[in-house]
């Protein structure tokens, strides 16, 4: 299946990219070839200085169902296979979270599985009403470790629990209320509400936009003490570039800041 066929790349005002899962008959599913396709578009976009946020969407029912159960099944053959698969896929989500845009996922129908993980390890989440998450796992004798692993990093303890133990689909709102999701809107205001969010984002400064996601991350997983020492170091090295110096002034100025975004 060639890459038209299962994943779209659009830029949109010279500074959003746009990946659009494209096989809405299998339910999008995170196949070896698109994971692959992700990743080698996800490289392009780390490199691409004018790009400011990515939005990951979607055609059809399913947002994303989760890796392809068919591969899976050829792959368990192979223990080297299927270790390969869940490798790339690992590799793949963590190329979103380490990625210096900004990524927002668009979501409109169901997010399963590793669909979930998908999900889970953009930045932000804005789901249609109707949209549903599930790490369904348990139900077909596969528990979803792999995917608890991003999806567990942003829910309490007991809500990842009942989603992993129970298997069963959680509504759109039930999904804001355990943290998932940040924002849950009518289907037909999905895509201008994303649009609108990705535009806000996309004016500030990329210089501090980098610096803080990164630091972002990275402070979670340090005891609170670390974090501080580690922060007031970020907050310092944030001082000495252009952009903060410009945006202090233009503040106390009371006019609008001019970004240059040089790292």
């Amino acid at each position: 299946m060639n890459s038209e066929n299962i994943l779209k790349v659009n830029i949109l005002y010279e500074k959003i990219a746009v990946f659009t899962l494209t096989n809405p008959n299998r339910r999008n599913p995170l196949s070896l070839s698109l994971i692959y396709l992700l990743q080698k578009e996800l490289d392009k976009i780390k490199k691409n200085k004018t790009v400011k946020v990515l939005v990951i969407q979607s055609t059809g029912p399913s947002f994303c169902s989760g890796h392809d159960l068919k591969e899976v099944e050829k792959f368990s053959k192979s223990k080297v296979k299927l270790l390969d698969l869940f490798n790339k896929c690992s590799k793949m989500m963590l190329s979103i979270r380490k990625l210096t845009q900004p990524v927002i996922a668009c979501v409109d129908g169901l997010a399963s599985a590793a669909g979930c993980q998908l999900v889970a390890s953009c930045d932000l989440v804005i789901a249609s009403k109707s949209s549903k998450f599930q790490t369904p796992g348990v139900n077909i004798g596969l528990f979803c470790s792999t995917p608890m692993v991003a999806v567990s990093r942003k829910l309490a303890t007991k809500d990842m629990m009942f989603m992993l133990l129970s298997g069963q689909v959680i509504k759109a709102e039930e999904a804001k209320s355990f943290k998932l999701v940040n924002k849950v809107v009518s289907k037909a205001s999905l895509e201008k509400e994303v649009m609108k969010i990705a535009m806000n984002i996309s004016k500030k400064s990329t210089q501090s936009i980098i610096i803080g996601k990164e630091a972002f991350y990275n402070q979670l997983e340090m005891s609170i003490e670390d974090a501080y020492r580690y922060t007031a170091k970020v907050m310092a090295k944030n001082m000495e570039k252009y952009d903060a110096k410009e945006g202090i002034k233009a503040f106390i100025e009371k006019r609008a800041p001019v970004w240059k975004d040089k790292m």
